[in-house]
């Protein structure tokens, strides 16, 4: 009798140990829907972190690569949260620090792993939630517009999709790099694209752009492949368009003497600089919408709709 008693207290302990070791998590099911299930937290290894996510962000590459992804995966990238635990070789980061980071392991759950090369400081002007709006969008902006095109002073860089995530990162970007910035948006972002530093904001559902510039220096197309083609008949001869959507094509860059390229592949190794500039005040991030983790099917049919003005968050928890 005493040995059974044993065995049951042994298996109510170790049931309450493996309850306090789940967490809630958004994950892919097999119909390619998204569902909150309970699944066990996630132990860093060497060189990362466990961070308790305070909010997350949707970016189209989210849904995108759920449509290839297992069932079961965590869907999402980008998260604002405070680390929980760290392992080996993790350098100077330490349990309680507030961060920004890129977890490619999914950051739609309660905790997320984030290797130690993808983490930055979050920047103390933001919320939680704007803050998580930063990481995927802001280094894909810089790599647009410092990395790739080197925007300097005084040059014209047209921008198209100016009130989407990438695109408003990367008008104040390149307005922090002092250029003359042009964005496209519709009459609704037109407000909120010239706030963030646009000179002037293109209608593009009234007018064509291509009726409206000329001679730029640089070129950045979030929107489409088309909009690519025609951008390029607006680039100045030597000045170079940048793609977050598909290389344009390189036989007609090369007739028109213009650069073509595209960022490449964000790796959270450029969130230092997006942080710093975030927290000096000089970078905003526009929330159009907050959803719970219930919603991110809701979240993800708005991203596809692709008419939103900054970012879409995912609230994940609200304690520290």
């Amino acid at each position: 009798m005493r040995y059974a008693l044993l065995a049951l207290l042994c298996l109510a302990t170790a049931a309450v140990a493996a309850e306090g070791d789940l967490m809630r998590a958004v994950v892919l099911g097999d119909d390619g829907g998204v569902k909150v299930k309970s699944l066990l937290r996630p132990e860093p290894q060497a060189g990362q972190v466990r961070i308790k996510v305070r909010a997350a962000s949707v970016n189209p590459v989210d849904w995108k690569l759920a449509a290839r992804a297992r069932s079961g995966a965590i869907p999402g990238m980008d998260l604002a949260g405070v680390i929980d635990a760290v392992g080996p070789e993790a350098g100077d980061w330490k349990r309680g620090q507030a961060v920004i980071a890129v977890a490619p392991t999914g950051s739609y759950a309660e905790y997320a792993l984030a290797s130690v090369k993808a983490v930055a400081v979050k920047p103390a002007r933001l919320s939680f939630e704007e803050a998580a709006g930063l990481p995927i969008v802001g280094e894909t902006a810089w790599r647009t517009m410092v990395t790739v095109a080197d925007v300097k002073p005084g040059q014209r860089v047209l921008i198209h999709g100016g009130a989407g995530g990438v695109g408003s990162l990367a008008v104040q970007i390149a307005k922090e790099q002092g250029a003359h910035v042009i964005a496209t948006a519709s009459p609704e972002h037109a407000a909120l694209v010239h706030s963030l530093g646009a000179e002037q904001v293109i209608d593009y559902h009234s007018v064509r752009f291509e009726d409206q510039v000329h001679d730029m220096d640089v070129v950045l197309n979030t929107v489409d492949p088309q909009i690519g083609i025609r951008s390029i008949k607006v680039v100045k001869p030597g000045g170079i368009l940048v793609s977050v959507v598909g290389p344009p094509p390189a036989d007609q860059c090369a007739a028109a003497k213009i650069r073509c390229a595209i960022p490449g592949r964000v790796t959270g190794e450029m969130l230092a600089q997006v942080s710093e500039l975030a927290a000096k005040g000089r970078l905003q991030v526009h929330i159009d919408r907050q959803l719970s983790m219930d919603q991110v099917a809701e979240a993800w049919d708005l991203s596809k709709k692709g008419h939103t003005g900054g970012k879409l968050i995912i609230e994940v928890s609200h304690d520290q």
